[in-house]
């Protein structure tokens, strides 16, 4: 599995996660704009949820959700205005979430949900 493709299923596992063991209903995948894109948005208890899904094999660059970088948290801020603006969602309470894919040899993978994240 290439790098693109481990990314891939690695949302797809996350979306699995987040409905089935955290009652999360996803409402956009992979939405972009001019701006960027955006994994997954969901809605959780009355919040929209804007949720960046980081997968990994290995440790050795460092935890996934470490490359979510202070200009990487401004632009996804930015993302997420350009999509409140254009569904017309006002007033409601949003936030931002790092689900991080731990993949394992085996197929199977672990999950860290970062709730709040930034």
């Amino acid at each position: 599995m290439n790098r693109k493709e481990l990314g891939r299923w690695g949302e797809e596992m996350a979306t699995r996660y987040l409905t089935h063991e955290k009652g999360f209903r996803i409402i956009d995948r992979n939405y972009r704009c001019p701006i960027g894109e955006i994994d997954l948005i969901a809605f959780s208890q009355n919040t929209v949820v804007f949720i960046e899904v980081k997968t990994r094999r290995a440790l050795s660059f460092g935890f996934p959700a470490e490359s979510v970088t202070q200009s990487k948290q401004k632009k996804y801020y930015l993302l997420s205005q350009y999509y409140i603006k254009e569904k017309g969602l006002y007033g409601i309470d949003c936030r931002f979430d790092i689900v991080e894919v731990f993949a394992k040899s085996d197929g199977s993978c672990h999950f860290n949900h970062i709730i709040n994240a930034f």
